[in-house]
């Protein structure tokens, strides 16, 4: 009886051969997604809210009530009817209403000149009316024209709360402000002498007769000078 040759477990015996691996049908093999869609580009954003006129007070005179009854209580009363007077001129001032900011638009498209015009025409005109009603309060009320600084184009705006349309006080403002009538400043200096001596003008023609002033002055001198002794 031969003898059978032992097996080794786990070894590959040399008749066997690795099977092929079968591919699976296409109905079989699993599905895979190559289509990725991207994503969504964000969306615009909303656009800002639309801007409001703001209103402003055109003068804020908390403080200059308490400076009037202050001065009331010391001069025991006598300061009373300027005091008045005042709070009723402030009491007439309307609220400006600024227009609302606009953001900028390089491409946005010029005024018309028509519309340029009448603004120019129409703020001109605002002024003269300013002035009209600035000459008014001074000559009714000379101390409170003074402390409004009415006419007063040497002193920075944050010290003229008032709004006088570019009324010019020719018996307290220095030689180089008479230059905005169109005078040279060797006249001007001249004036102020002038008023030194004499103690001040009294209107316009005063004004051109003492100094000899040429006669194309006088509506200068009659539309933006302030006349107060």
């Amino acid at each position: 009886m031969s003898e059978q040759p032992h097996e080794q477990p786990g070894q590959p015996q040399p008749h066997e051969h690795a099977q092929p691996r079968i591919p699976l049908p296409p109905q079989q093999q699993p599905v895979i997604n190559v289509h990725i869609q991207p994503p969504a580009p964000p969306g615009p954003p909303p656009p800002p809210p639309a801007p409001q006129p703001v209103a402003v007070p055109a003068n804020n005179d908390g403080n200059w009530h308490i400076a009037h009854l202050v001065i009331t209580i010391l001069t025991c009363g006598v300061w009373a009817p300027v005091w008045i007077v005042h709070a009723i001129v402030m009491a007439s001032r309307k609220p400006v209403v600024l227009p609302p900011p606009q953001p900028w638009n390089p491409n946005a498209r010029p005024l018309p000149p028509e519309h340029t015009n009448q603004m120019a025409v129409q703020e001109v005109a605002a002024r003269a009316r300013r002035r009209a009603e600035a000459r008014h309060l001074a000559h009714q009320n000379p101390l409170m024209a003074r402390e409004l600084s009415i006419g007063r184009t040497d002193m920075p705006a944050d010290r003229r709360p008032y709004d006088d349309g570019g009324l010019i006080d020719v018996n307290m403002v220095p030689a180089n402000e008479f230059t905005r009538f169109g005078i040279d400043p060797e006249t001007a200096r001249r004036i102020v002498e002038i008023r030194e001596q004499a103690g001040g003008f009294s209107s316009a023609e005063d004004l051109a007769t003492v100094a000899d002033l040429p006669p194309r002055l006088l509506p200068e001198l009659i539309e933006y000078g302030l006349y107060l002794r």
